[in-house]
């Protein structure tokens, strides 16, 4: 497996980037808006601002428990893809990916436990 201090250099921290805007293209049809990435140890953070997706905005009035499952499939999905993505091209070894977003000021953080 690959040391992490690998990806503290700014060109790790881009690969780190492009491999979470790939995810989330490959889920949400679009990249992000704005990406930080931290490292601290074994935890690497992305602190995120995103899109907000049409689709789901238009289910929150009047489908709200419909929209938080929908949500909560989608979360589930990007972090087994980002998970699967970390390991085979960064080389990688995931511990466990935490993921929230907040849908009123766009921004979202994903925490990524290294083993």
């Amino acid at each position: 497996m690959a040391e992490i201090a690998n990806y503290c250099q700014p060109e790790g921290r881009k690969t780190l980037a492009r491999l979470y805007n790939e995810v989330n293209k490959e889920i949400y049809g679009f990249g992000v808006n704005q990406l930080k990435v931290e490292i601290d140890g074994n935890i690497i953070t992305f602190l995120v601002k995103h899109q907000r997706v049409t689709a789901l905005k238009a289910l929150e009035e009047r489908y709200p428990v419909l929209k938080q499952v929908i949500d909560f499939a989608l979360y589930h999905e990007f972090k087994l893809r980002f998970k699967k993505k970390l390991e085979q091209e960064a080389n990688l070894k995931v511990e466990s990916i935490l993921r929230d977003y907040d849908p009123a000021s766009l921004w979202g953080c994903t925490l990524v436990i290294l083993e």
